[in-house]
């Protein structure tokens, strides 16, 4: 089997770990996969500095797994999957799994990058598809706000998103153009640029409509709600993300802050940030713990009491769990 395992940051950063992990050289931005591993090709690019894309066009001897990991900032994924399953795959999230044994999948996918999730293919399913990352900047800089709202609770939604938008004729005659278009010409940055925002407009667009057909008096209600709790929600995240702190506060405590019960805190911290509040916490500190390692100016040590474990012995438990090294194997490989 082989399994990456990746925080998404852009999709080129992305198709150079799949590289290194696979061996494989990437030319001009083109993962060709050698006729022993399989077959096909993988294509990333910017659209600009906040958006970037993954052409996926390949098929592997051997049973793939990508595991993305989840971010405590909110990024989009917007993913055209067309890919022709030889047997079967799984999507997994810490909370549920969809299990499919289709020959063909035939979906739009928008899921946040604040949650885990793993993609399981069975060897010799053949990817056919196209996946747009929208950066945590991006959607602060550009998505307004009551938009970003109705994202929010969509995206909250996870795994009962996957079947939910088909890919009906007009989106597959703009994948079969992006799949037939020759990476290495000239002008083949304009044409996948254009053909791929033509995707995620039309996309929008849809998803925008059916939030517009739902008004009513009762959803400005609801949409009052909802902005009161995302503020809410950010008020702790702030408390959380504060690495002044000495130590987890207590649930009681962020709920007198979020104005809220301590059930719903719980249910709706979850809900937009895909983990709980002490894992948010927790990982917000490691996290950090991480940065003062990379720059190498701290000991393990420093890191671990700069973040409030007492134990060294515990930092490296938590480090290895969330990160899978420990942190003074981060120190000798630096």
């Amino acid at each position: 089997m082989i399994r990456y395992s990746y925080h998404l940051k852009n999709y080129r950063s992305w198709l150079k770990g799949f590289s290194n992990l696979l061996g494989i050289p990437i030319t001009e931005r083109k993962l060709q996969i050698t006729p022993e591993i399989g077959s096909g090709y993988l294509f990333a690019s910017n659209i600009s500095s906040d958006i970037s894309y993954v052409i996926m066009n390949f098929s592997l001897n051997d049973d793939l797994v990508f595991f993305r990991k989840k971010s405590s900032n909110y990024g989009l994924i917007l993913l055209f999957n067309q890919a022709e399953v030889s047997d079967r795959y799984t999507l997994t999230t810490q909370q549920e799994t969809v299990f499919g044994k289709t020959q063909k999948t035939d979906t739009i996918f928008l899921s946040s990058t604040n949650y885990d999730l793993e993609f399981f293919y069975s060897k010799h399913s053949k990817l056919n598809a196209v996946s747009v990352l929208f950066s945590a900047a991006f959607v602060k800089r550009w998505i307004k706000k009551d938009i970003l709202l109705d994202l929010m609770f969509y995206t909250g939604q996870r795994l009962k998103n996957v079947n939910k938008v088909p890919i009906t004729f007009e989106y597959r005659q703009l994948l079969k153009e992006i799949f037939e278009t020759d990476t290495q010409s000239p002008i083949s940055h304009l044409v996948l640029q254009n053909r791929i925002l033509l995707l995620t407009e039309k996309f929008l667009n849809t998803f925008l409509s059916k939030s517009s057909q739902q008004g009513s008096a009762k959803k400005r209600t609801t949409r009052k709600e909802k902005e009161e709790d995302i503020k809410a929600l950010k008020d702790v995240e702030k408390i959380l993300s504060n690495h002044q702190l000495e130590k987890f506060p207590s649930i009681e405590a962020l709920s007198v802050a979020a104005k809220m019960s301590t059930t719903k805190l719980k249910i709706k911290f979850k809900e937009v940030y895909g983990m709980k509040l002490y894992q948010f916490y927790n990982r917000n500190r490691l996290e950090k713990a991480k940065e003062m390692l990379q720059s190498g100016k701290y000991s393990v040590k420093e890191a671990g009491y700069h973040i409030g474990f007492t134990n060294l012995s515990n930092f490296a438990k938590a480090f290895k769990k969330e990160f899978g090294f420990l942190p003074n194997e981060m120190l000798k490989n630096k």
